[in-house]
């Protein structure tokens, strides 16, 4: 029997190798404590901000204990529940014009990051490229929250020192979850 279990233990790991590390994506994710699902957007309108229609992402954590707390997260001027928090990451680009990407912790200690491209007082929709300084997601595997509390990896290559990350963005500006990778 054990050697049997032995035998599973290691195809499951060659399983891991192969595939490029997945199976730890999966478990830092786990290993988070909490889950989330982005409830839903609205327009923005703030005397710091730009008034952009469905600029304000509004999420729900649930940690592991069912307990709730919800978010406005503004994409495009980095506020959280109407407090400074996140940080604009300079020096992104995109495919399309107008790309706002800000990184940060909240206040239950899950590090996130927002992308949002809005051109015409409009979030664009769909994949975006973006661009931007490999130190802002090296070491992290992102994950895009999807309304139902799913999670989407996010494609990211490297070049030189540069991260180049596909975000699929269905309903406008995306909240991507960021674990530290073991």
């Amino acid at each position: 029997m054990k050697a049997t279990l032995k035998t599973i233990a290691m195809l499951s790991l060659s399983a891991c190798i192969m595939i490029g590390g997945t199976c730890t994506s999966f478990a830092a994710a786990a290993d988070s404590g909490y889950t989330a699902a982005v409830q839903g957007h609205s327009t923005h309108n703030t005397i710091d901000c730009n008034n952009y229609q469905y600029g304000e992402i509004i999420a729900q954590f649930t940690d592991a204990s069912g307990a709730s707390k919800s978010y406005t997260i503004c994409a495009d001027c980095g506020m959280v529940n109407g407090v400074s928090t996140l940080s604009r990451v300079s020096d992104a680009i995109a495919n399309v014009s107008g790309v706002d990407v800000y990184r940060g912790k909240l206040d239950n200690s899950q590090m996130i990051m927002t992308v949002a491209c809005f051109s015409s007082n409009r979030a664009a929709e769909g994949t975006v490229n973006v661009m931007m300084p490999k130190s802002v997601v090296e070491n992290y595997d992102l994950y895009v929250v999807n309304p139902d509390g799913s999670e989407s990896a996010v494609s990211v290559s490297y070049t030189d020192d540069w991260a180049h990350l596909e975000v699929k963005m269905q309903d406008g500006p995306a909240l991507i979850r960021m674990y530290a990778q073991n």
